[in-house]
């Protein structure tokens, strides 16, 4: 049986809280990858997406340079852990609407799953 571990990316990437969104847009692209885990005092507490850059911020036509992270990323951080069999995070997926999940052992954070890496 597949486990999260076997698909998670160990390598995270994160933003203050306290960053503009610019600055989020501009990590993303420069990783290619489709979300930030949104941090505070070194702490995990949500997240900023590809999703929420287009929706919440283009369609309300907000200023990239003043708007911070904190304005638009999705919170509470939804996680999954890393034992968990994939069946467990596609229900979750699809239970939440959304396209990211946090991966905990231990309740400390230590990958990310997006619901591309599940293809």
């Amino acid at each position: 049986m597949k486990i999260v571990g076997d698909r998670m990316r160990s390598s995270i990437q994160s933003i203050d809280l306290n960053e503009n969104i610019n600055s989020a847009a501009k990590k993303i692209y420069d990783n290619q990858i489709g979300s930030l885990l949104v941090t505070e005092e070194d702490k995990y507490i949500g997240i900023i997406t590809k999703a929420d850059l287009m929706v919440k911020v283009l369609i309300k036509n907000l200023d990239g340079s003043t708007t911070r992270v904190a304005e638009i990323m999705s919170k509470p951080l939804i996680t999954i852990d890393v034992s968990e069999p994939l069946e467990n995070a596609h229900k979750l997926f699809d239970e939440k609407s959304i396209r990211h999940l946090a991966v905990s052992r231990n309740d400390e954070i230590i990958g990310i799953l997006s619901k591309k890496d599940l293809r």
